[in-house]
């Protein structure tokens, strides 16, 4: 059972692995810890945020304002991943609500262009 395995199997690595420095990346809302960031970059958005190894653009480009925290195993299974807009995201741990844009110039794919748009109306909405 996946749920079973031990730590450190990949159903772990996907999860924050400390509670305390927790950021959402202001993109897409992967909650990691902010080490997690700087080492290994965003599963979903690294490749236009370029956040992995980047100390200051972890800081720009995620938050730690950000309000609960939903966990998708299977994305493509998953209707809340669906709701959250996270259906084709990597499986993670995903804020419900945060606070903060991302930096200007920063250009964003068009599917990551609608989720951080409908992340900024739900915040408008707070």
């Amino acid at each position: 059972n996946a749920m079973e395995e031990e730590e450190g199997d990949p159903i772990f690595s996907i999860c924050p692995s400390d509670r305390k420095n927790q950021r959402a990346c202001l993109s897409c809302g992967l909650v990691k810890t902010w080490h997690q960031f700087e080492s290994d970059g965003c599963d979903n958005c690294d490749a236009f945020l370029e956040l992995q190894g980047n100390a200051q653009q972890v800081d720009e480009c995620t938050t730690g304002n950000f309000f609960g925290i939903v966990s998708v195993i299977d994305p493509s299974d998953s209707w809340v991943a669906r709701w959250q807009g996270a259906d084709p995201h990597k499986p993670g741990c995903y804020a419900l609500k945060m606070s903060g844009r991302l930096p200007d110039g920063i250009e964003l794919p068009a599917e990551a262009r609608r989720r951080y748009h409908r992340l900024q109306a739900q915040q408008a909405k707070s």
